[in-house]
């Protein structure tokens, strides 16, 4: 019985220190060296060196801890009715996004028409840049975040403008994906496709 107890008490310990220890919940590095060390990953160890967290901490939450509890999930209603279900991240796996976010933001240039998940961009932003128009199309494509898997994410990465290896991509998608991926301004040129004006 002590003994049961006190390896609970070392596993608890050891998670704890898994998760308070991610070292700052931001990058330290200006864009263009973000964008540099981002070009240079090819491997796992590459990745931690980049977010600034250990192997450990990354293994961990890769591939121990259960992604159910690395979540909370509730539900918003939709303006069309019905509800939205949505999945945020707790704050270890949220700080881990948020760095990794900082390195896609570099890398990766938002069309100047995207205001959805954009810095400095916003509803107020998109609806500025339509005042006075006679006429405004405003769609909603049905369960788009749901229709973005594992694989579509993984693919993401292996492509341009991000070329990076199969290891690499791999990691990245696992870090972005539970039931949708938290990287959803990637995805909005295919559904901007052919809207940027002239």
């Amino acid at each position: 019985m002590m003994c049961d107890k006190l390896e609970y008490t070392a596993k608890y310990l050891a998670i704890l220190f898994l998760l308070i220890d991610m070292r700052s919940t931001s990058l330290d590095l200006p864009r263009e060296e973000l964008k540099r060390h981002f070009a240079q990953l090819k491997t796992r160890q590459d990745v931690t060196k980049l977010l600034q967290v250990s192997d450990e901490q990354l293994r961990y939450h890769l591939y121990i801890y259960p992604k159910y509890k690395a979540y909370t999930t509730f539900t918003i209603p939709k303006k069309s009715g019905g509800h939205r279900l949505i999945s945020t991240p707790k704050t270890s796996l949220k700080i881990l996004q948020h760095k990794l976010n900082q390195v896609l933001s570099s890398v990766y240039k938002i069309k100047p028409s995207v205001h959805g998940f954009a810095l400095q961009k916003s509803i107020v932003t998109n609806a500025n840049r339509h005042l006075k128009q006679q006429y405004i199309l405003n769609l909603d494509l049905e369960d788009f975040f749901p229709s973005i898997n594992f694989g579509r994410v993984r693919g993401l990465f292996l492509a341009q403008p991000y070329n990076c290896t199969k290891e690499v991509a791999t990691i990245l998608a696992q870090i972005c994906c539970y039931n949708n991926p938290h990287i959803p301004h990637i995805f909005c040129p295919i559904k901007n496709y052919g809207l940027e004006p002239r």
